[in-house]
């Protein structure tokens, strides 16, 4: 028997006996003007449309698609909140009728009357473009889908590894200009060392696949940066290739949470004027990413 689901923008074909799996994250989100508090919500992000993830739409381009946006998302929905592996407990939340500001499209209130799970505590680490300190974004599914059978850990890539990064960074950014001193507004060319090239974080799978964060250190002039110097994400195949994956991002999980067997890796969206999340799956070969604008 096939019928028809209807979510959002988009019809999907599924079976009767397979479940609907969108990814949300739960959030902490600082209030929009002084004295306003912080509130909890699910950020609804992703949903599977048979082998691919697909993103909400999250870009708002004027007032009016805030006021009509809302009908694209799930009315309501009970989440299954994940962190590394592991089940932290489920919350209840609603689609409001209606987005106030640009940043809060796809975000639904917690209307469920039980504690809401927390990692850690608050950092700015977390807070993005606006920089408030704020708890740690974790995973919400529709399902309770959870595990990570992948089993990402923190990770400290080989020497050869370490090599190919580097390697692959010059391609990406074979010319590079810097200035001598914070006082300098004028840029010259600057042939930066291997030892420039910072490896800031590291996870990597028990198959053998990796992420890696490399740093361009340091940036000196008086002025914004070129992309060059933004942190730089890529992905290492178990054979040791090396794939660009994005920038101006942190990872937020992995997990499978499509229960393929598989684990997802999920990051936080963190460049200026935008947030959002990117998602990769199937090896890093499948991409889904959901962004936004503050302003």
């Amino acid at each position: 028997m096939i019928r028809w689901l209807i979510v959002g923008w988009s019809a999907i074909v599924v079976g009767a006996s397979e479940p609907k799996i969108i990814l949300g994250i739960l959030e902490e989100i600082p209030g929009h003007y002084a004295g306003q508090p912080a509130s909890r919500g699910v950020r609804v992000v992703f949903q599977k449309n048979g082998r691919d993830w697909q993103p909400f739409p999250s870009a708002c381009p004027d007032e009016a698609c805030l006021k009509t946006s809302a009908s694209q998302f799930p009315p309501s929905a009970t989440w299954t909140i994940a962190f590394s592996g592991r089940n932290l407990g489920q919350v209840t939340g609603t689609t409001p009728k209606e987005f106030e500001f640009y940043s809060d499209v796809g975000v639904q209130n917690i209307t469920s009357k039980g504690p809401i799970p927390t990692v850690g505590k608050r950092s700015a680490e977390y807070g993005g473009f606006l920089g408030s300190e704020v708890f740690r974004p974790l995973i919400a599914d529709s399902q309770p889908y959870f595990k990570d059978p992948d089993a990402w850990k923190p990770s400290h890539p080989s020497t050869e590894v370490t090599t190919s990064l580097r390697l692959q960074f010059r391609k990406k950014f074979p010319k590079v200009s810097n200035c001598t001193s914070p006082n300098d507004s004028a840029p010259k060319p600057w042939a930066y060392r291997d030892t420039d090239i910072k490896l800031a974080k590291s996870y990597s799978s028990m198959h053998n696949w990796s992420v890696v964060q490399l740093l361009l250190d340091r940036y000196r002039c008086d002025g914004p940066p070129d992309d060059a110097f933004a942190d730089q994400w890529f992905a290492v195949s178990p054979g040791g290739k090396v794939k660009f994956v994005g920038q101006g991002m942190w990872l937020v999980d992995a997990g499978d949470y499509d229960n393929d067997g598989k684990s997802e890796v999920v990051f936080s969206i963190d460049r200026y004027n935008e947030g959002g999340y990117e998602l990769f799956y199937d090896d890093f070969k499948g991409h889904a990413v959901s962004r936004f604008s503050y302003h």
